[in-house]
């Protein structure tokens, strides 16, 4: 009955949480560089994974998931070839003391390089109009500290506060009287919580995910004030394996559905899956609607045991209409 009364209430606080926050807005949020997805694993199943345990990256989809690691330690690491050459890194570490009796604890991070842009001026002398005047190098970063703590067997809860930055660069503003110009520099920085939910049904492998992503303060660049992009999720899992007379040490086949309410888009649905061969060989699927360029990701992995560690590398490879694709490639030990 306990066990009951805290589940209605995690679910009632994040709906109510949501609700104020969902406004009709579309595009208009900063910092969207925390909307790309870091994972490979996560991104080839097209970020249905809010009820999939991820291991050190679930601080960054459902913190929740940090509960059930395997073993006491586990860390990741991501690079992700974002569009117009726009490179993010990630990195994660969990740790869980005392056999989880206290929970799990982590840290994590992602940085993002959005390579050098060309700045100009208008200059009605130029033939062009403008001038070049060098460059600017934005840059943003987030780092984290995230616990997570299964309540029973069945239940866990968890969250991820971060810091969070993000650097435009300088603009010039006007002529300084002496033939050069005048610069303004335009950043923002906020704190930020994820909170998620993870329960596991009873029924088979079947698990129900909630998920908020990026409540914080609006931000302010020199005046004007902006949004994170906040997101709510639900999403449920399963190995469908479980209901046939497959052996599952060599077989297993992850299906996973993810609907997600974010503050600058419609509402979407997601669909993932992973085949798993033998606990060693996986291969990915996925695909969400509606989006706009955005298409089909697909990805593979390879799990190989240690001694006593377990290594995992991951790749995925996501369509992305007139931008051309993304390519995603982690690294993932535990131990």
């Amino acid at each position: 009955m306990r066990f009951n009364k805290i589940l209605f209430l995690c679910i009632i606080s994040l709906l109510l949480v949501e609700s104020g926050f969902a406004q009709k807005k579309r595009a208009q949020t900063s910092m969207k560089f925390l909307s790309v997805s870091p994972s490979a694993m996560a991104s080839s199943m097209s970020d249905a994974v809010t009820a999939v345990e991820m291991g050190a990256y679930s601080a960054l989809y459902n913190p929740a998931g940090m509960a059930n690691i395997r073993g006491n330690y586990a860390a990741t690491v991501g690079v992700v070839q974002w569009i117009a050459d726009i490179n993010h890194n990630s990195a994660a570490f969990v740790f869980k003391p005392g056999d989880g009796r206290f929970g799990v604890i982590g840290l994590n991070a992602i940085s993002v390089d959005y390579g050098d842009i060309i700045a100009t001026v208008v200059d009605e002398n130029n033939e062009r109009g403008y001038s070049d005047i060098g460059f600017v190098n934005p840059t943003a970063l987030a780092v984290g500290l995230s616990y997570a703590n299964a309540i029973t067997d069945q239940f866990a809860v968890g969250a991820n506060f971060r810091y969070s930055e993000q650097d435009l660069g300088a603009a010039a503003i006007g002529l300084d009287g002496s033939g050069g110009y005048n610069f303004e520099s335009y950043k923002a920085s906020t704190y930020l919580v994820d909170f998620g939910v993870l329960y596991k049904t009873g029924f088979e492998s079947l698990q129900l995910g909630m998920a908020l992503r990026n409540f914080s303060p609006e931000i302010e660049y020199d005046e004007e004030s902006s949004e994170l992009p906040l997101t709510f999720k639900i999403g449920v899992s399963m190995d469908v394996f479980d209901l046939t007379d497959l052996d599952q040490d060599v077989h297993s086949l992850l299906v996973s559905i993810d609907a997600n309410r974010p503050r600058d888009f419609d509402e979407q649905l997601l669909f993932g899956f992973q085949y798993t061969f033998v606990d060693r060989f996986l291969i990915r699927g996925g695909h969400g609607l509606p989006k706009d360029e955005e298409g089909f990701s697909l990805g593979m992995g390879i799990k190989q045991p240690l001694g006593s560690l377990t290594l995992s590398i991951d790749y995925s490879y996501t369509e992305f209409g007139v931008f051309g694709e993304v390519n995603r490639f982690g690294a993932q030990i535990g131990f």
